[in-house]
């Protein structure tokens, strides 16, 4: 469905994420709205990893209903603040996240540090593209 761009003489990924995803001629596209680190009811999740946790079950319940998943993800767009201390240990853990969402499959991917998103109790926001 999709080939992957990762050329050698471009530094790897430094994560579960491809530098380039190719597909040929989409019969749909689905754009998914910056999701955040809240339960359906508004509860903010305690913490960066809840937070991600609950960011990635968002984007999960846009593609369902869509009839989609996750490996039809062809880039996510990944926000967090300055509140967060990204340290290689947070990083792994997130990664982890990640990769339990999206499997084996890589996505392009761009992760943004930002002075703050609209609700100053979020500390991440995952925007998406999916293809079929």
């Amino acid at each position: 469905m999709f080939t992957v761009h990762n050329p050698q003489d471009v530094l790897p990924p430094p994560g579960p994420l491809s530098w380039g995803l190719e597909l040929a001629a989409p019969r749909r596209l689905l754009y998914i709205s910056g999701q955040v680190g809240a339960d359906a009811h508004g509860r903010v999740g305690d913490g960066f990893l809840e937070q991600a946790r609950l960011t990635w079950q968002n984007v999960g319940g846009v593609l369902r209903s869509a009839g989609l998943t996750s490996r039809n993800i062809v880039r996510t767009g990944i926000f967090i603040t300055r509140q967060v201390e990204m340290t290689d240990e947070l990083k792994a853990m997130f990664n982890k996240l990640r990769t339990d969402f999206l499997g084996d499959h890589r996505p392009a991917s761009t992760m943004i540090v930002v002075h703050a998103l609209m609700d100053p109790s979020w500390l991440i926001e995952i925007d998406a593209i999916a293809a079929e």
